[in-house]
């Protein structure tokens, strides 16, 4: 995001707190080193904020695929944007805006057939990152209604898809036969990694507040998602695949099978009316579109 507002026509001035920078970026920012699971994170944070006199800030602290250390995950994801929060109130500043996920709202078979903002939040239980991720939801709305003048704004994208975009999500697509839930073909959609920037951009820059839902549009069972790729799918029997993979599962992520695989095998279609009507946002690629960008990438790397 950083680089994408920086090679724009009117640069803002950006500040990057982490605990480090990245090499596209060196020279190009001011960079402080921040560790949001320090005991004076949210002080050191209220300084550096007040210091450089920020008026909009991005907090994005979170782990793309689950962490297996579930104790400092929750410390970092949950602790860390707790520790924002009360930094950005401190110092003053004007809007924070936090990098959520559609998947708070949970993988269940009662779900209506498109979840708005207005839905609870029924994050799976046996998703521990989706849980710190609901908590933390939690928080920024108790935050938000005890800071009226800071505009808070929450961005739940459902899966993002794209050419450099990698996560568990893409690499479990990446394999030539499929692992699928027998008997379930769930409608999915979404979300193209330059949409996702898009919408960064606009909850920065626009004066909204809220959860906004995103991805792109339209919608395609699992299957055809597959076939469009070219691959073949391997249907196991739920409770089957949940018993034989779970101890590697909960190794790699410290969670069982049923928490990546019940977003295959149950619907969690959102709405996305909201963030087009408040945010203005008009998603450039569809789910088709942000599928097959993924895939085409893809099967190119593979013949180089």
């Amino acid at each position: 995001m950083a680089l994408r507002l920086l090679e724009g026509p009117s640069p803002p001035r950006i500040v990057g707190l982490d605990l480090s920078v990245p090499k596209a970026l060196e020279g190009r920012l001011r960079f402080h080193r921040v560790d949001l699971t320090g005991p004076t994170a949210d002080s050191v944070l209220a300084e550096l904020l007040e210091k450089e006199r920020c008026d909009a800030l991005l907090h994005a602290a979170f782990f793309t695929d689950p962490h297996p250390d579930r104790e400092y995950a929750h410390e970092l994801e949950v602790i860390g944007s707790l520790n924002v929060m009360n930094a950005s109130a401190a110092a003053g500043v004007s809007k924070l805006v936090v990098a959520s996920t559609a998947q708070v709202y949970g993988p269940h078979p009662d779900n209506p057939n498109f979840l708005s903002e207005r839905h609870a939040l029924r994050a799976h239980p046996d998703a521990h990152a989706i849980r710190d991720r609901a908590e933390m939801e939690q928080l920024l709305r108790t935050f938000a209604t005890r800071h009226p003048s800071i505009s808070v704004v929450s961005l739940r994208p459902c899966w993002v898809m794209g050419p450099s975009y990698t996560s568990s999500v893409t690499r479990h697509f990446e394999s030539a036969r499929v692992t699928t839930l027998l008997g379930y073909d769930p409608l999915m959609q979404f979300l193209h990694e330059e949409d996702l920037l898009d919408a960064v951009g606009l909850a920065l820059t626009r004066e909204v507040a809220g959860p906004f839902n995103l991805a792109g549009d339209g919608l395609l069972p699992l299957s055809t998602l597959i076939q469009l790729a070219g691959k073949r799918t391997r249907p196991l029997p739920h409770p089957l695949l949940y018993r034989l993979g779970y101890l590697a599962t909960v190794a790699r992520t410290g969670d069982p099978p049923a928490a990546f695989y019940d977003y295959l095998r149950f619907g969690w279609v959102v709405d996305t009316e909201r963030a087009k009507q408040e945010l203005g946002f008009r998603p450039g690629y569809t789910t088709r579109e942000a599928w097959m960008s993924c895939v085409v990438e893809r099967r190119l790397k593979s013949y180089r």
